[in-house]
């Protein structure tokens, strides 16, 4: 597998401090004391102007004295802008460049276009909190390397993340954990392509376990990413979405060969659990859009991957018959969901589309990670995550919210689900 040196520790922050700092201000009673300031501030407009400043000073006021995020943030963001990626700023694809705002500060503003009730306020506040709470946590998993050991230091992070999904916070989760926070991190357009790189070499230094908790979703987001993109962009021309996706690839095969050694080891010792179905699921997720990139000659521009793309193939064939039965025993059908029906541009559109819906129809979602799985046998159709999936769509299919062409950027089709599944087997098949 590749390897990295890695990196040393940078002056001026030491990361157990830093996450010690954290989790002060992600304490419920820190939480609501800010929480309390802002809505002592007047109306809604009031509340929203005072919290659309704090987050841009990232500093809050509290019952005691102020809570300043901005050493923290600045510190952090510079190194990651310096590496190429911006975690809290997006992509304008109109003005092709970043806004000068923070993702989360375009969603407030967003939200107060769109009108929020005095009566729903609160609810507002602590949703668009737990915004900002999800993307400072986003930049700081980025940057787990820094100092000490990066399995703890995720660790740390994925608490913090279990923090304000808790009880006093919106109710609204965003993901579950630091791994599936760093494809967050990640999954939107940066022009310095050479970062996603960099990044993923940092990734296979991790230990096993926590290289696993990496790749279930990288598949899945990555795997998603691609099928709409095959769909919509590319119009089925894989070539094409190869050309145009090339640093990707490396994050796919990465997912999927860390799940094959995470599969021969469960067949290895015969271990039979949910576990070992996550995995083979995630394993059908990474493979759906492209099966062939993995199952032939690894593609040009997989060149410097091409000892773990060659031991990749091997293990596919080694264990064709045994994935044939496993993944028959996943099949999608029409009638139940499937994360390989799911299309998504990029999860953050998803991550986005949540806090929109859950303000506008008065409810509680859960995170995006309940995407990324089948529904469980027995479940009655449609279950949470197929709502979930189909609200996200009926959302992006608004005509105001199209992509380019008249796309939406996110949409749900259990009949995809059953096409990505038969050209999967097929293909393994016809593996020698």
């Amino acid at each position: 597998m590749p390897s990295a040196t890695p990196p040393q520790s940078k002056p001026g922050l030491i990361f157990a401090d830093l996450l010690g700092s954290l989790a002060r201000v992600l304490d419920g009673a820190a939480r609501r004391s800010i929480t309390a300031q802002l809505m002592a501030e007047g109306d809604s407009g009031d509340v929203l102007a005072a919290l659309r400043r704090g987050m841009r000073a990232h500093t809050f006021a509290t019952d005691a004295s102020p809570v300043s995020l901005r050493r923290i943030v600045d510190t952090l963001d510079a190194r990651t802008r310096k590496e190429g990626l911006h975690v809290l700023h997006g992509w304008d694809y109109r003005t092709h460049k970043r806004p000068d705002d923070i993702a989360p500060v375009l969603l407030l503003d967003y939200c107060t276009r769109l009108g929020v009730p005095e009566p729903r306020i609160r609810e507002s506040v602590e949703l668009l909190l737990d915004q900002y709470w999800t993307a400072l946590l986003a930049l700081i998993a980025v940057r787990a390397w820094d100092d000490g050991d990066p399995n703890a230091n995720l660790d740390r992070i994925s608490q913090l993340v279990r923090s304000v999904n808790g009880p006093d916070g919106s109710g609204n989760p965003v993901v579950d954990d630091a791994e599936s926070l760093l494809m967050l991190a990640v999954a939107y357009y940066h022009p310095e392509e050479q970062a996603y790189d960099e990044l993923l070499a940092k990734v296979w230094t991790l230990d096993a376990a926590h290289r696993l908790r990496v790749a279930l979703p990288a598949a899945a987001i990555l795997g998603s990413h691609l099928r709409w993109g095959l769909r919509f962009m590319y119009q089925k021309d894989v070539g094409r979405m190869r050309d145009d996706n090339i640093v990707d690839y490396p994050w796919v095969l990465f997912a999927l060969s860390t799940l094959m050694h995470e599969y021969e080891r469960m067949q290895a010792s015969g271990e039979q659990t949910a576990a070992r179905e996550r995995v083979v699921e995630a394993l059908f997720d990474g493979l759906s859009a492209d099966p062939w990139a993995f199952t032939g000659k690894a593609p040009a521009f997989l060149s410097a991957h091409e000892a773990v793309h060659a031991e990749l193939r091997s293990a596919l064939g080694r264990q064709r018959d045994h994935l044939l039965e496993e993944f028959g025993r996943v099949a999608p059908t029409t009638k139940t969901y499937s994360p390989l029906g799911l299309g998504c541009n990029f999860l953050s559109n998803a991550a986005v589309a949540t806090a929109a819906i859950a303000l506008e129809d008065e409810a509680r979602y859960p995170s995006l990670n309940a995407l990324f799985t089948r529904a469980p046998s027995g479940e009655p159709a449609p279950g949470p995550a197929e709502r979930y999936a189909r609200r996200l769509m009926q959302y992006a299919a608004e005509p105001a919210r199209l992509g380019a062409g008249g796309a939406p950027l996110i949409v749900y089709d259990p009949y995809d689900s059953v096409h990505y599944y038969n050209t999967v087997v097929r293909t393994l098949k016809e593996l020698k």
